[in-house]
């Protein structure tokens, strides 16, 4: 079965969590904090809020980004319950490779 798109799963300070299938499979991407920090230069380190309005006005692109480091095996399995899950890590290399996301934070798009 092909990969499923990403979905915003949850933001805590850790980081923003996405998920997809790829039947049986189910596919974490984290987000850490200090990366979305550093990418969209956050000042005061940034809010849970602020990091979750970003990665979801960007989730297509985020989605890419994570997919493609699951096509390529970038990844780590983990047994759950009756299913394996892939864990796939975001880094600031990651983001800032991608021509897909936008730095844009002005505002309007973090309230």
């Amino acid at each position: 079965m092909a990969l499923g798109p990403f979905e915003f799963a949850t933001s805590t300070k850790e980081g923003v969590t996405l998920l997809a299938r790829d039947e049986p499979m189910v596919v974490h991407a984290q987000i850490p904090t200090d990366v979305l920090n550093d990418f969209f230069k956050l000042t005061g380190e940034g809010t849970n809020h602020q990091r979750q309005k970003l990665v979801i006005d960007n989730l297509d692109a985020f989605g890419k980004i994570a997919a493609g480091k699951y096509e390529r095996g970038e990844l780590k399995y983990r047994d759950g319950q009756g299913t394996t899950v892939a864990m796939v890590r975001l880094s600031l290399f990651d983001l800032e490779c991608s021509s897909h996301l936008s730095r844009d934070t002005s505002p309007t798009r973090l309230h």
